[in-house]
C-alpha cells in the first residue's frame, strides 16, 4: 500500500498535515479506482453484434462475397467439418463473444448467429447440437468449424475433419432487440449447380422451371452454371432459396457482381 506508507512518513513531522495528505490522496484514488473497475467490466463483457457485415449484411473474405441468411429454418447441408481450439481460445468471435473451446459452439459462413444446429458425424453416427457464434471456415472443402468440445463428442479430434450432416433445430433468443429487416438492393440469383455436361445442366433448368422459377445456363470457364432469377433484393432471393433447396440442396445465393 504505497499511498498509506507516504502518509505515515509525513505524520512523523506533522500528524495533522499527514492526515490531510492521506485523505486528499484517498479522495483522488477512489474515483480513479471506481472508473477502472467500470471500464474493466465493460471490456470483459462486450455486447453481442446484431447488425452489420457478417451478421445480416454481406461480407467479403479472400475476394469472395458471403450473404448471411436471415433465417436458418429448414436448413440442411452435408459436407466436411473441421475444428478449431487452443490457438483461438479467448479471442473474439465474429459475433462479439469470446471464443471458448470448451463450449458447444461452431463457425459457419452464412448461418445466423444463435442458430442451433445438429451436427451428425456420418462416419460413426454420433450427433451434437452446437450454437453458431462465429464466421468460417473459408476453405472450399469445409462447411463448418466446430469447437474442440464438439469435435471431441463427435470423435473427430484425431482425424481433424469428418463428413457431417447439418440440420437446423432451433435458435436462442436474441441478446438484444432484433434490427428490422432492411432490403439489400442489387441483382441476385440462386445458383443450383455447376455441370460439366450440358445435358445435365439442361435437366436442371427443366426441373427448376417446373417449380415456376426462371432458369438459364450461364457458361463458365470450365463448367456450365444453372442460375435462377434474377431478384432485385437479397431478402427476396433468400426467401426463394428455401423452396429451391427442396429440389437442389446445395443451392446458394450469388450477386450479379460475383
Amino acid at each position: 500500500m504505497p499511498a498509506a506508507g507516504l502518509s505515515i512518513a509525513v505524520q512523523e513531522t506533522c500528524p495533522f498535515r499527514g492526515r490531510m495528505t492521506f485523505l486528499v490522496r484517498m479522495a483522488f484514488l477512489v474515483p480513479v479506482i471506481a472508473m477502472a473497475l467500470v471500464l474493466g467490466g465493460c471490456g470483459s463483457k462486450p455486447s453481442i453484434r446484431t447488425h452489420g457485415p457478417g451478421v445480416d449484411e454481406p461480407y467479403v473474405v479472400n475476394g469472395k462475397k458471403y450473404y448471411p441468411l436471415f433465417s436458418a429454418e429448414g436448413y440442411e447441408e452435408e459436407g466436411m467439418a473441421s475444428w478449431y481450439g487452443p490457438g483461438f481460445h479467448g479471442r473474439r468471435t465474429s459475433s462479439g463473444e469470446e471464443y471458448d473451446q470448451n463450449a458447444m459452439t461452431a463457425a459457419h459462413t452464412i448461418l445466423p448467429f444463435q442458430s442451433e444446429i445438429e451436427v451428425t458425424n456420418l462416419r460413426n453416427g454420433r450427433s451434437v447440437v452446437v450454437r453458431i457464434n462465429d464466421r468460417g471456415p473459408f476453405a472450399r472443402s469445409r462447411i463448418i468449424d466446430l469447437s474442440r468440445a464438439a469435435a471431441m463428442r463427435l470423435d473427430m479430434i484425431g482425424t481433424g475433419t469428418t463428413r457431417v450432416r447439418l440440420r437446423h433445430v432451433g435458435s436462442r433468443p436474441a441478446v438484444s432487440a432484433p434490427v428490422p429487416r432492411q432490403p439489400v438492393e442489387g441483382i441476385f440469383y440462386i445458383q443450383v449447380g455447376a455441370f460439366g455436361d450440358r445435358g445435365n445442366a439442361a435437366a436442371a433448368v427443366r426441373k427448376a422451371r417446373r417449380m415456376g422459377m426462371q432458369a438459364a445456363i450461364q457458361p463458365g470457364k470450365r463448367l456450365l452454371k444453372v442460375m435462377l432469377g434474377p431478384w432485385q433484393d437479397l431478402n427476396t432471393a433468400n426467401d426463394n432459396l428455401w423452396r429451391v433447396r427442396e429440389s437442389f440442396p446445395q443451392a446458394f445465393v450469388v450477386s450479379e457482381e460475383d
